[in-house]
């Protein structure tokens, strides 16, 4: 990992408890939503089966930290027990944890666990009445994330998803989504601008 993302992390907590960075807004009666049971739609049950109903709670309440995202991810379903003790040998140990940037080293391991999040989100805010458009935010954002992914370095990438993850949160707390569709300049600017990408050098091919 490169020094990056200790310079740009000063201002944030590394550890997986981060939570929003914007003014708290108080939920409207609406805007929490209510776990529907699934138990006869097989095909929702198999895209999110492994999640721990309390981790689903947290995203219907947007109270998920993004740095908690990796619970939504089967390749790392057990890495979710970090905190349990280890017995080895008679002695107590407790793991510990790592640090986002440990966590989430590349675009797939924040991409997978956020697809999840998002499908979440879609079903049951679909159901609460949010229009039919709604999943299009999402996938904006994925597109976004894409292509700054390819343009700054990973660990600004990432604290700026953190910060943008934060906000939207803040907003759906309020009922609203569209905050996902839109490029978030001011947190571009803050996070993002500094650390662009050097383009690589043209390779050399020797004729022979």
């Amino acid at each position: 990992m490169s020094s990056v993302f200790p310079r740009l992390s000063s201002r944030f907590p590394q550890n997986l408890h981060m939570k929003s960075m914007s003014s708290p807004i108080s939920p409207t009666s609406s805007a929490v939503l209510v776990p529907l049971p699934w138990a006869d739609h097989d095909d929702c049950n198999r895209s999110w089966a492994h999640v721990d109903p309390e981790t689903v709670d947290a995203i219907l309440r947007h109270d998920l930290p993004a740095a908690e995202l990796y619970k939504l991810d089967t390749r790392r379903i057990l890495e979710s027990q970090w905190h349990i003790i280890d017995l080895q040998d008679s002695t107590v140990s407790f793991r510990s944890v790592p640090s986002a940037g440990e966590i989430y080293q590349t675009l797939d391991s924040l991409l997978i666990p956020l697809n999840i999040y998002f499908s979440i989100l879609s079903v049951h805010a679909l159901s609460a009445g949010q229009p039919i458009f709604l999943p299009t935010y999402f996938f904006q954002y994925i597109n976004h994330l894409v292509k700054i992914s390819s343009q700054y370095q990973w660990d600004a990438v990432l604290l700026y998803h953190f910060a943008f993850f934060a906000r939207r949160c803040s907003e759906m707390l309020g009922g609203d989504y569209k905050g996902w569709a839109r490029i978030d300049i001011d947190l571009m600017e803050e996070l993002l601008i500094q650390h662009r990408k050097m383009p690589e050098a043209p390779r050399i091919t020797r004729r022979k």
